[in-house]
């Protein structure tokens, strides 16, 4: 039960904050469309073909607009099945739905008894069909216009005189109304979803406290550079706030808290784009690219920073062990001997750190 609230809350609270969210949304909801927008204009083409098929023998078919149909049904399918950002899967989208108009209506309207018609139907089985595999509501809007365009191209005046040509517009603005409704509601879902599997994600790899990675994000980020450390140099920090124990029996557990997210705030400013965590406790860990030196630098700097940190008038200080990361080491390994030497600094006064070698 307070799992299913926690997933209500996130469905009505969650929020696209920014223009970065939006354009990852755009790429998350391309990535989950583009197979299907494949797949819906197959299918649009294999109706095409039996209707060939099935066709009585000396049907008339237009064939310059059956080659531009499947021209321009070649080039939808390759953009769609490639694209990579909103504007390619829409261009994709776009090429698809006037393909599949072009071969299966205006390619054989001329074979038909009453090509008037079959408008209506035809219109509103396109515009209706391809509404919720479109990114963005402009896109779909376009692309319905430039259908109905084809549609009744040779036909509006035939049905603006028809005695029934109020009910023709109902019918044509309806199936607008009704197609931008479909498209507004697929992408809230896909909203929704990609809200709630952001927010998972974050949880999962993110300290609630501190807003840092937690344990997994930052062996993640390890397990990457680990793999790269055959070429590059790299050093971890293993960063332990020194009398933890004490401050939080002495001032308690929110002063503990404080405590935390003021060192972590250090470690994440100094660190930057550097891989940085909360492994777990009062311990965090820090991935310097560089030399030694540069590694001891980047040390002895945050351990100025936090000693600048009050609580309660007692001055927080860190033991730090560095421990060179090599290919021919393990992760468990690294973080063994890193453990080893923040031990080490502890033993020699605290406040400071050692280099294992």
């Amino acid at each position: 039960m307070r799992f299913q609230r926690k997933l209500l809350t996130l469905h009505t609270t969650a929020r696209l904050r920014d223009s970065a969210d939006w354009r990852l949304y755009w790429t998350h909801s391309v990535q989950q469309l583009r197979r299907r927008a494949v797949l819906l204009q197959l299918f649009g083409f294999t109706g095409w073909a039996l209707s060939r098929l099935l066709a009585r023998p000396g049907t008339p078919f237009d064939l310059s607009i059956t080659i531009a149909g499947l021209c321009c049904g070649v080039l939808s399918l390759t953009i769609t099945a490639l694209s990579r950002n909103l504007a390619a899967y829409a261009t994709g989208s776009s090429l698809g739905a006037i393909a599949i108009t072009l071969c299966l209506y205006n390619s054989n309207v001329i074979g038909t008894h009453q090509p008037t018609f079959w408008v209506l139907p035809m219109g509103l089985l396109i515009t209706v069909g391809m509404a919720p595999l479109f990114a963005d509501r402009l896109s779909y809007l376009l692309s319905s216009c430039a259908v109905w365009t084809l549609v009744a191209a040779g036909h509006i005046e035939v049905l603006l005189r028809s005695e029934d040509a109020h009910w023709i517009m109902l019918m044509i603005a309806g199936g607008l109304a009704l197609g931008t409704l479909l498209n507004h509601l697929f992408d809230q879902e896909r909203r929704k979803t990609f809200l709630v599997q952001r927010e998972l994600i974050r949880l999962s790899f993110y300290d609630a406290l501190t807003g840092i990675y937690n344990r997994r994000g930052l062996m993640e980020l390890l397990q990457e550079c680990h793999a790269r450390a055959a070429t590059q140099e790299y050093y971890f920090l293993l960063i332990d706030i020194d009398n933890f124990k004490y401050i939080n029996d002495t001032f308690g557990h929110d002063a503990g808290d404080i405590v935390l997210i003021e060192v972590a705030a250090q470690i994440k400013r100094s660190a930057n784009d550097q891989p940085h965590g909360r492994l777990g406790g009062e311990e965090f860990g820090v991935l310097v690219p560089g030399s030694a030196e540069v590694a001891t630098h980047f040390v002895a700097e945050l351990c100025e920073r936090i000693a600048s940190i009050q609580v309660l008038a007692h001055t927080v200080t860190i033991s730090v062990g560095i421990a060179r990361m090599c290919g021919s080491a393990s992760i468990s390994d690294v973080l063994r001997l890193a453990d080893q030497g923040m031990y080490e600094a502890k033993e020699n006064g605290k406040d400071g750190y050692v280099l294992m070698r």
